[in-house]
């Protein structure tokens, strides 16, 4: 049988990590627009030597959006290679089913940044994290 300190204890430990659980922010979801490292609407550029990992789209907008890659399309015409691209590159006017997947994958992408856009950033920490720079030095400290 638990003493009435520990089980205090026991309830106190219990209410603080709901605290913490129901405090914690809710991720903000991808779904298929997180299939694609770069995902526009409005076009793709690159310049010589560049090299991007993962595939990549644009939608409602056409394959030569895309910009500096020297694509070649595949037999099927689903997706595009490029020497600078680990992955595929995907365009609303490629073959079937790709229109449809990007315009799911725009909405979803829509959908995410209304969500995050929305929330209130309490933690002064992530105001203007990094002062605009992506990737590099300031991403390998921080990750």
């Amino acid at each position: 049988m638990l003493s009435s300190n520990t089980c205090r204890l026991v309830l106190a430990l219990a209410a603080a990590c709901n605290t913490l659980v129901s405090a914690k922010e809710a991720n903000v979801e991808l779904l298929s627009a997180g299939n694609y490292v770069i995902l526009s609407k409005t076009g793709i550029s690159t310049v010589p030597d560049s090299v991007i990992n993962g595939d990549i789209g644009v939608s409602p907008i056409a394959g030569e959006a895309m910009t500096g890659f020297s694509m070649a399309m595949d037999s099927g015409g689903e997706f595009s290679t490029s020497s600078q691209l680990v992955g595929k590159a995907f365009a609303a006017d490629y073959s079937a089913p790709v229109p449809a997947h990007l315009t799911t994958a725009v909405s979803a992408m829509e959908t995410a940044y209304t969500d995050a856009a929305g929330r209130a950033n309490v933690d002064a920490a992530r105001i203007n994290l990094g002062g605009g720079v992506l990737g590099g030095d300031f991403w390998r400290r921080n990750n």
